[in-house]
């Protein structure tokens, strides 16, 4: 399928890659279906609505915190219908502002995508983590 999109003009989506989001995201919650535009040059990739023309950056926060961990709750475990470990995607939503050195994460909410049956769900974790995790001299974005 063909989607016009402000980000990245008109691009062309495989429509059985869709990710379905059953609660949408956060804020969101009436786009539930996205696709995960990513580029292996860089480090952040995408996640555009499909049902209303938005982009969210995400990147994978293992990436830019070694020691990020966090256990999914057994109630998201079931909603995913995740089974094996391997089929997951985990993303968080990326800040990218005019001043590239405050690019920052949202650790405290992390995308969890079941890659096997393109499914999708952001959770909110407790506050261990921090809605704002600037990362830029971690990786030299």
């Amino acid at each position: 399928m063909k989607l016009n999109t402000t980000n990245f003009g008109e691009i062309n989506i495989d429509e059985s890659a869709l990710i379905n989001f059953e609660e949408g995201i956060p804020g969101f919650e009436n786009v539930r279906r996205f696709a995960l535009l990513q580029d292996d040059e860089m480090i952040v990739d995408w996640l555009q609505g499909i049902d209303e023309d938005i982009a969210f950056p995400v990147i994978n926060p293992f990436a830019v915190k070694e020691d990020y961990e966090f256990k999914i709750p057994d109630a998201d475990i079931k909603k995913l219908n995740i089974e094996n470990q391997e089929d997951l995607l985990i993303y968080s939503i990326v800040v990218i502002p005019d001043d590239i050195k405050q690019i920052r994460t949202n650790l405290q909410a992390p995308i969890i995508i079941n890659a096997k049956i393109k499914l999708g769900k952001q959770i909110i974790l407790d506050d261990r983590y921090p809605l704002r995790y600037e990362f830029y001299e971690k990786v030299g974005v």
